[in-house]
């Protein structure tokens, strides 16, 4: 993930585009430090305290940063602790550790991975060997499914950014192949159902960013741990109702003109002979997911098979040894160690290399969020308690929450389509840790809902990185990715609230 400064994004946009870009970066630029002032002089909320106050305008500081992006987000990240500290709030290291929080250990180790097998050139071959099934060749909306549908899949368990890259790629290609003109709604769709299958790859916590953020909210703010099955459980029904709605608004909304073609395995297949027989480094990067994927799911499957289940030795030594960040750490250290070539000592992969594949600035933002999670939850700046009196009438105990539910989803979804998905479930997971609780909602099942709804950014480029890459591809009008973007968030948001959130009360149930 990459935050470009104006400089670098002005050959991208049009002059109208520039213009509007420099406007609302110099409106957050002096928006952020007016609003935390503006707290500073402001009388205490009700239930609020004078920290909880300094901690209100650190955090809409820091809001108003990411939103408008006056810095690069990663900056305003590091800022934001830094203030934390700077205004009495936390330590030096209350603020800080969260940079080292296990949530970030653990996306260090699957970038490394998932860049190892890019690099090796695994993600490509097996992008080409999806879309090369005889389903592809079936009509030409079969060929979108299946493009969509391998995006779900391959996204889930790699970076996002990674798989749609590699899409991208492949579908230019399809285009020439095709010779599919510039402006053809088919090609449009083409690469708007790359983007937008991405969003669903949510089936893991790797999947996509926000999972692990969603995840980490939960373990550190609730202590409640959620398991790898148990969030796949979650997850999946959500995936498959969201193919479905992905082909409707395709069919219904976008209609794409169907070209005069037969789509054929062989002219994907030809692109997979050039690349000739799986290289070892293809095989060890393949075998180091599929270990990571066993012992990340390790914790929650094996006390199936032993007597006591959770409470034998065996099941017990596993999950407080085989975390997560340890597995994923142990994993992406063994590139380093497993040889292509022994005679030249060519490993799989260096340090140079792994560098380049881990996401610093996403760690950044993470870190960040963490630590503003734990200080407006905290009980001694009193801002949860102010925000659940607020919301009080949304959601009474004993009542029915689903207009809080609603309000939440509705919020994050539409929001997303403007803010990074990691700074929205930053803002929205820190409120529901505080909020939910208080009004009788379960907060884990709202948490891992919010989570979901945070990847569902399907209107503008600046939405998310798989947005911003198929646009950048020239083959996208920005009114056609808003018409069904606009759409398909709707659906999302009743997908959401009546499928995703009662799942999630069942499968995560909350003591209180």
């Amino acid at each position: 993930m990459s935050w470009k400064d104006l400089s670098e994004m002005a050959p991208m946009l049009s002059e109208a585009e520039f213009r509007s870009e420099k406007k609302k970066r110099l409106i957050g630029l002096v928006l952020g430090p007016a609003l935390f002032a503006l707290m500073l002089i402001t009388p205490p909320l009700p239930h609020v305290t004078n920290m909880g106050m300094r901690t209100l305008g650190v955090f809409l500081w820091t809001i108003a940063w990411w939103v408008t992006e006056a810095i690069p987000v990663p900056a305003a990240s590091f800022f934001g602790m830094a203030m934390l500290v700077l205004c009495g709030i936390v330590t030096v290291e209350g603020a800080f550790n969260y940079w080292a929080n296990w949530v970030n250990i653990f996306l260090i180790g699957g970038c490394i991975i998932g860049h190892a097998m890019n690099q090796q050139g695994l993600t490509r071959r097996i992008a080409y060997w999806l879309i090369s099934t005889r389903f592809a060749s079936a009509s030409p909306y079969a060929l979108l499914m299946v493009v969509a549908i391998s995006q779900v899949i391959l996204s889930s368990v790699l970076s996002h950014v990674v798989t749609t890259v590699v899409f991208v790629s492949i579908a230019l290609g399809l285009v020439d192949t095709l010779k599919l003109p510039q402006g053809s709604r088919y090609s449009e769709a083409l690469f708007l159902l790359i983007a937008w299958g991405s969003a669903f790859g949510i089936l893991t916590p790797i999947g996509t960013p926000p999972n692990m953020l969603t995840i980490g909210f939960v373990r550190n703010g609730l202590n409640y741990r959620i398991g790898w099955a148990p969030w796949f459980l979650a997850c999946l029904p959500v995936a498959l109702v969201g193919i479905l709605a992905i082909y409707l608004v395709t069919k219904f909304v976008l209609r794409p003109e169907i070209p005069q073609w037969t789509a054929t395995p062989d002219m994907i297949r030809g692109e997979l002979r050039q690349m000739g027989p799986m290289g070892r480094g293809e095989k060890i990067a393949g075998g180091a997911l599929l270990t990571a994927l066993v012992l990340w799911s390790l914790p929650d499957t094996l006390p199936l098979f032993l007597p006591g289940q959770q409470t034998n030795p065996v099941s017990v030594w596993v999950r407080t040894h085989l975390d997560w960040s340890v597995t994923s750490i142990l994993v992406a250290t063994s590139l380093f160690l497993i040889p292509v070539h022994w005679a030249s000592r060519k490993f799989v992969m260096t340090w140079e290399e792994a560098v380049k594949g881990i996401e610093w600035g996403t760690l950044a933002l993470i870190g960040s969020a963490l630590a503003m999670a734990s200080a407006i939850a905290d009980k001694k700046v009193g801002l949860g308690d102010f925000f659940a009196q607020s919301l009080s009438s949304m959601g009474e105990p004993g009542r029915s929450h689903l207009l809080l539910v609603f309000g939440t989803i509705a919020f994050t979804i539409i929001a997303g389509s403007f803010i990074s998905n990691v700074a929205i479930v930053s803002m929205v997971g820190a409120l529901t840790i505080a909020i939910a609780p208080s009004v009788g909602v379960n907060p884990v099942a709202l948490m891992v809902a919010v989570g979901i709804a945070s990847s569902m950014d399907f209107s503008l480029p600046v939405g998310n990185p798989p947005n911003a890459i198929v646009f950048a591809s020239g083959r996208i009008k920005i009114g056609t990715m808003v018409k069904g973007g606009v759409v398909l968030s709707l659906l999302c948001i009743l997908l959401i609230t009546f499928i995703a959130f009662p799942l999630a009360n069942w499968i995560f149930p909350w003591p209180g």
